[in-house]
């Protein structure tokens, strides 16, 4: 069986699925990708797992891109048997950003959506476990949001620190952080 290439791959979903399923296509440079439609995402993640032409068996990663006024949502995947990459961009609401998961699909999904679940806020509709994975559970907020607003302290440890004569968190690189420098020790 002859694999499809990439353009035949985006041909196939839109003549199965529709002509409103891939909306941009890049199919140059290192990574290809395309863009899905939201409401057709779950359909076209399990075409391209379980047809044996494009047969995307690997999922390399899953990370997500907060625009400010939207979410993408970024799925990095391969074929180990035919040899072909592809990413697939989903754009969601960043209000109530929410997608399907694909665990039952690619079972790496778990940690991937899990990590974005944690430091974007995307809930994965059907996860089996969506919940924190790198911060603790009582922690506010989503570190990864342009948005997110680092806190100046945690159950009563500080998050300013001095290396050298620089204060950590700099206003400059999170402006949002409201940080106030200690007192200077007199020297009188």
């Amino acid at each position: 069986m002859t694999p499809l290439t990439l353009s035949q791959i985006v041909e196939y979903i839109r003549s199965e699925v529709g002509p409103d399923a891939v909306s941009e296509v890049v199919l140059e440079g290192h990574t290809p990708w395309i863009r899905i439609a939201p409401e057709h995402f779950r359909r076209v993640m399990q075409m391209l797992r379980e047809h044996p032409q494009m047969s995307f068996d690997y999922l390399q990663l899953v990370t997500g891109v907060d625009w400010g006024d939207r979410f993408d949502v970024v799925y990095h995947i391969y074929s180990m048997s035919l040899g072909h990459k592809i990413a697939l961009k989903v754009a969601i609401e960043r209000n109530s950003p929410r997608i399907p998961t694909v665990c039952d699909l690619w079972p790496a999904a778990d940690w991937h959506e899990r990590e974005q679940y944690d430091l974007m806020g995307i809930v994965f509709e059907g996860h089996p476990d969506l919940r924190r994975i790198l911060c603790p559970e009582d922690w506010e907020g989503h570190p990864l949001r342009k948005d997110y607003v680092q806190p100046i302290e945690y159950h009563g440890i500080s998050n300013v620190r001095q290396i050298r004569d620089e204060w950590y968190p700099k206003p400059d690189e999170d402006a949002k952080a409201i940080i106030q420098k200690p007192p200077s020790k007199s020297t009188s």
